[in-house]
This record gives C-alpha cells, structure tokens and sequence, in this order.
C-alpha cells in the first residue's frame, strides 16, 4: 500500500513539473526569454481593432500612476462635456497647497480665475498641470472626494479590476494605484472622444489673461514620445497619437502611448522606469526606452497575423500532452512489473 501510494505522489509529482516548466506564463519559460522591457516593472502591449495582448509583464500588478491618472480625470469632465464648452471660476481649494502641493512656479491657475473648459483641459493634458486638474476635479465632483468616488465609479464601469484613485491628479501614494491592464482600458476609452485625442497631440498651449492676471503665459508639452528629445529617440513618433506620461518618485517614469500604424491600433503601458546612463553623460528615460522597444514587436504585423491561433501555445499543449501519455505508459509499465 505505501509503496502504491509513493508511486502515485512520485507521478504526479512529475507531471506538476513538466506542467510548470511547459506552460507559457511560467517563470522557467519567462526566464528563457529576452525581456523587452528590462527597464520598467510593469508592461502591456494591446492592439484594440483584433482585442489582442501582444505582451504583457505584471500586467494586474498595482502600480502607482502618477499623471497618468489625469487620463481619468478628463474622461469624467468629457462624459459630461465632450467638446469642453463654456467657462468656469477656479476654485480656491484646487490651487491651495493642501491639495495642490506642486504647481509650475509663475505658471499656474489662480483661485477665482475665470478659465475655459477647454483651455483647462489642455493645460491638464499637454503640460499635466495639477492645478488644471484639481480646478476640473472641484468643478465637476463639487469636492475632492466627490470627484475621487467619480473616479473609482467609473473605473469599475470600464472594467477595472486593479484600479483606485485617491485624488485627480496622480501626485498621490497612498490607496492610489491602477494596473497596466487597466490603463489601457481607461486610455482606449478616452481616446474616443475626439477632444481628448485632439488636446493629446498639441505641442504647447496658452493660458490667457482672465479676471485674475492682466498677461496670461505659455506652456510646452511634456510627452516625450509625442515630441521627442534628448530623452528618447523615438522611430515611431510620425504613428503617435498621444497619450500621456507620469512621474513621481515614488512611481518612477510612467507612460500610456497610443501608435496606429498599418491599420492597426496600439495601446501600450510601462511603469517604473529610471534614468538610463547614456554613454556621454546624459540619461534616457527608461519608459520611453521601453515603449519603443514594445513597438519594435509590431514591426510586420497584420490584423490576420494577430487573429491566428499562437504557435507556440499549440506547441505546449501538444508537449503536456505528450508528457502526460509518456506519464500513463510509465503507470502502466509499473503495474504490470
């Protein structure tokens, strides 16, 4: 009976093994190949017109957004607005330091000021002014945690299963987070508003005079990818479409990016990024290093490529099954000795 009993641990012991080595997703199958994005924690790769995940990394693993989470932030006032018509007065909480402890120094909304849906919304998406933000956010949740339970309402709507925000901007860390799988379900929601992926595009914008400031002032965008520099050379920028990067330092660099290219559609999501040493005394933004690498992957994709069955998950599922018979004649070949 024992020695019964030992052959049965002893078998499936051995069919465990060959299982977890054989599998796609197992860490021994991970390890054997290459990692395209050694330089973030977390990755996503989803082409949107086929529903496919090219690649993923960690991909349910919650992550802190930093200005990523302004993505959500302007689908909520899109929901609500979506060509951004009309004018509203920017609170005074939105700019107080108690919600908004960083803004650009002479270049940043005032309390009381008088401002345009649509200017605020470019300056929230182009520079990712937290202050733009915070004004959005008390106009149209009434408070902070007005807008934050809009926020996480809506993330449950679109499906998000890793996501909870805790203020509208991302300068937040605690009980904030999302997930690269999420991101690109709130990215791909955004870019249906024709606003949004106009706004994503721009290369700069204006704040005008209003009430409260007799010269209003300019402002660059901050999206590497879209516009790059000496952070990144990106071979792909003439197929961008935005979308939106992040960094605080307990975040690291982050980057939501959306390329069409060849009929297809891409949405791609990095978190944790660090500065690379480039050789000659300056740095690369590991995001955007990692971004074009997952681009890399597209390169001679078609829509009928993405649609066929993956080879190599027919290859494991014919050598488990091969191991599990090879298993069943090692049984019986027992039990007849």
């Amino acid at each position: 009976m024992c020695k019964k009993k030992r052959r049965k641990k002893d078998i499936a012991a051995l069919l465990l093994s060959l299982m977890i080595l054989l599998l796609p997703g197992s860490a021994m199958a991970e390890s054997a190949q290459e990692d395209p994005t050694p330089n973030t924690t977390a990755a996503i790769l989803y082409e949107a017109t086929t529903g496919t995940v090219l690649y993923e990394k960690n991909a349910d693993e919650q992550r802190l957004p930093a200005s990523m989470t302004k993505i959500m932030t302007a689908i909520l006032v899109l929901d609500q607005n979506p060509q951004l018509e009309g004018e509203f007065t920017v609170s005074d909480d939105a700019v107080s330091p108690y919600y908004c402890s960083y803004m650009i120094p002479q270049k940043h909304l005032l309390g009381g000021e008088v401002i345009s849906y649509e200017d605020c919304m470019r300056f929230m998406l182009v520079r990712s002014a937290n202050d733009a933000a915070n004004a959005l956010a008390f106009e149209i949740g009434g408070s902070m945690k007005g807008f934050t339970d809009m926020m996480n309402a809506k993330a449950e709507e679109l499906g998000c299963e890793n996501t909870h925000f805790s203020d509208p901007s991302g300068l937040s860390s605690y009980k904030h987070y999302t997930s690269a799988r999420d991101m690109v379900k709130m990215a791909e929601y955004a870019m249906q508003f024709e606003k949004f992926r106009e706004l994503v595009l721009q290369d700069g914008g204006t704040i005008p005079p209003s009430n409260k400031r007799q010269k209003g002032f300019d402002y660059e965008p901050v999206n590497g990818m879209v516009f790059p520099d000496e952070r990144c050379d990106n071979p792909y920028v003439q197929y961008m479409k935005g979308i939106k990067d992040g960094w605080i330092p307990q975040s690291g660099y982050c980057y939501t990016g959306c390329m069409e290219k060849d009929g297809l559609v891409w949405y791609s999501v990095v978190f944790g990024g660090e500065d690379i040493p480039d050789g000659s005394g300056g740095y690369l933004q590991g995001a955007y290093v990692d971004t074009v690498a997952l681009y890399d992957m597209t390169q001679g994709l078609t829509a009928e490529d993405l649609k066929k069955p993956n080879p190599a998950i027919w290859i494991t599922v014919i050598v488990i099954a091969a191991a599990v018979a090879a298993a069943c004649v090692f049984v019986w070949r027992r039990k007849k000795k």
